[in-house]
């Protein structure tokens, strides 16, 4: 058992509030254990000191005067009590807000920005009017102009826009 256990123990045992399971424990814990019994004699030294000393009675009127003063005291008023677990969770609150949006700063990935064909073409080191020049270099005006629409028009991509 442990001397803490023990502690409460000698304290129910000198108002005689034990059982015997309990009695039995803390005999042979006192036993063992040098500590606890000092300690045991200590608040036995301490309340042998207190039956003997003779209490003076209270005035006459002590008790009659003192109900009305506890029957006025105030009770606790519910939005004070509110009112003051408010006050103490605000700063635990915006200690939360703030690692919460650091956190979100923090570990929010980066976007990634799409290039264009033709800066896919310049990153690969590739001529990005290679395509315009094989069109260009058709004879006919007609089939020119033919080629770069439909170029044109297959190069929109998923947001709407022409890619060059």
């Amino acid at each position: 058992m442990k001397c803490k256990k023990v502690e409460r123990l000698l304290f129910r045992s000198f108002d005689e509030l034990l059982k015997e399971e309990e009695k039995n424990e803390l005999k042979k814990h006192l036993e063992r254990c040098p500590f606890c019994q000092t300690k045991r004699e200590e608040y036995q030294s301490i309340l042998d000191a207190l039956k003997e000393k003779d209490f003076p009675e209270p005035k006459p009127n002590f008790w009659e005067r003192l109900q009305p003063k506890l029957k006025g005291r105030k009770k606790y008023d519910l939005w004070s009590l509110w009112k003051q677990w408010a006050i103490r969770a605000i700063p635990a609150s915006m200690l939360l807000v703030i690692l919460f949006a650091a956190a979100i700063i923090l570990f929010t990935p980066p976007k990634k920005e799409e290039l264009s064909e033709s800066g896919d073409l310049l990153l690969r080191n590739l001529d990005p009017l290679q395509e315009t020049t094989i069109l260009l270099e058709e004879e006919k005006v007609e089939d020119k102009n033919m080629m770069l629409i439909f170029t044109a028009l297959e190069e929109k991509n998923s947001t709407g826009r022409y890619l060059p």
